[in-house]
């Protein structure tokens, strides 16, 4: 560019004035010695100060030429200044010819990021129950199908507290029916003292109506005062009989009431020693280790002898493989045009260039605040088993990109001290550069974010030649539409 403007007549003709009128008319410009084959020259010989005056000659002459062209040289800096450039072209210069592009819409945008391949489903396999390891029967890599055998713990401690809790049980029973006995008696006793409580009671009523009859035979000395004393002692015994009936019943009736509790206490207890051999039972199941599900064994870390403690040692890892999780984390940039149903690309780095098409199946709809990132997950069928959990892969995502966003070519990106710009063409042919804001670099193109309108036609390859009002001359015009062809 800077060779161009050399060469312009303008400046040619500028130049030109320039030395003209730097030259020193009392410098004559020294001669091209003719250098010709002559004798040796004996500098012994020659005069000393005649050689002297020469060098200062040559001196002098040399140090006028270096002042002309650095004159010539910062008039000609002078005419490539932007504002000279652009005085030229408006003193009728011809307009310098440019090629011009227009920006695209930024429809869809694509990213790259890196994912890691999930099983569909994964589970540790942990002892339940304490013991030695008796046998295992899968090894690593074994296809297994749901409640198939994997290994065999011997537990014979659990084995003895299974019997333990099971006597227990049988005793707490026991007692419950024992209880439930002795409160059948318990009712029978009752039903006696009630029984007797009658029986006194009617003896009492006799011995009432006895001592009335005889009250009267001693008014007429019918009876003796000593048979009449009789009757009204056997009244008050048989009254203190009544009496006494009547709390022997409401002691066997509170008795009756502790036998239903103790009744409802050994039940408690026998249905709690049962719980315990159910559990007990139930952790006898625990000693046969078997797959949860159908998948692959993927760790296997049982060893026959091995002492097997509950909650800790883990036996067996079960993965299943027939389909994977594609999990990739998308930065917070991409967050918000990620959804379900956007396309994805999974693409492994060692398989020859081998990529498998998709669609995000689901989102967490939440950044998480350590990392700025939203997990989303690819599901894809995996019944050939050629992607292996656990492995980097990577997702190129095609997004819909905000609406207000346009693509325009790499090469109409001028980098300056203050920013990117672009020089637009307006209606009369001149230029005018406009600062822009740039997004995300598609290569070829780049993304603008502010700045421009859309319907601007950009300069391809701007020099720093073109500044605000400089008249151009159009080359040739593509449309956006055969620039997002290529």
């Amino acid at each position: 560019m800077a060779f161009t403007a050399l060469n312009s007549p303008a400046i040619l003709s500028r130049v030109r004035q320039n030395l003209r009128g730097s030259a020193d008319p009392g410098l004559t410009t020294p001669e091209i010695p003719v250098f010709r084959r002559q004798t040796p020259v004996d500098f012994k010989k020659t005069n000393r100060p005649s050689a002297r005056r020469s060098r200062k000659t040559s001196l002098g002459v040399a140090a006028a030429v270096s002042a002309v062209v650095f004159v010539a040289s910062f008039e000609s800096w002078k005419a490539l200044t932007p504002a000279s450039l652009a005085a030229d072209a408006k003193t009728g210069d011809a307009p310098r010819t440019v090629t011009v592009d227009r920006p695209a819409p930024a429809a869809t945008a694509s990213v790259v990021l890196p994912a890691t391949i999930r099983p569909w489903q994964t589970t540790t396999l942990v002892a339940r129950v304490s013991g030695y390891l008796g046998a295992w029967h899968r090894d690593l890599g074994a296809q297994v199908t749901a409640g198939e055998l994997l290994a065999e713990i011997d537990t014979p401690e659990l084995d003895q507290q299974l019997v333990e809790g099971e006597a227990l049980f049988r005793e707490a029973a026991a007692a419950a029916v024992q209880a439930k006995a002795e409160l059948v008696e318990a009712q029978a006793d009752l039903k006696v003292a009630e029984a007797q409580l009658v029986r006194i009671q009617a003896e009492a009523e006799l011995a009432r109506s006895q001592l009335v009859r005889r009250e009267k035979l001693l008014a007429s000395r019918s009876v003796s005062q000593e048979e009449h004393e009789t009757s009204q002692t056997q009244v008050a015994s048989r009254t203190a009989d009544v009496a006494a009936a009547e709390s022997d019943i409401v002691r066997r009736r509170t008795n009756l009431e502790t036998r239903g509790a103790i009744i409802a206490v050994r039940e408690a207890t026998a249905k709690s020693r049962q719980a315990n051999v159910e559990r007990l039972k139930e952790l006898t199941g625990f000693k046969r280790i078997v797959a949860p599900f159908d998948g692959v064994v993927s760790r296997r870390s049982a060893e026959v002898g091995m002492l097997v403690t509950a909650g800790q040692d883990v036996l067996f890892a079960v993965e299943d493989m027939s389909r994977v999780r594609v999990q990739v984390n998308v930065p917070q940039a991409y967050a918000r045009q990620t959804s379900a149903g956007v396309t994805a690309i999974v693409s492994m780095p060692d398989s020859s260039g081998q990529s498998v098409r998709g669609t995000v199946t689901r989102v967490a709809d939440s950044v998480e605040s350590s990392s700025r990132t939203m997990l989303a997950e690819i599901e894809l069928d995996n019944a050939s088993h050629r992607l292996q959990p656990g492995s980097y892969a990577k997702v190129a995502l095609t997004t819909q990109s905000d609406s207000t966003a346009w693509t325009i070519p790499t090469n109409t990106v001028q980098m300056r001290v203050d920013g990117p710009h672009v020089a637009t063409i307006n209606d009369q042919n001149q230029i005018e550069i406009q600062r822009v804001t740039l997004g995300r670099d598609l290569g070829p193109r780049v993304v603008v974010v502010e700045g421009i309108r859309g319907d601007e036609r950009l300069v391809v390859n701007p020099g720093d030649g073109l500044v605000d009002g400089v008249r151009v001359q159009i080359r040739s015009e593509e449309r956006a539409a055969g620039i997002a062809e290529r």
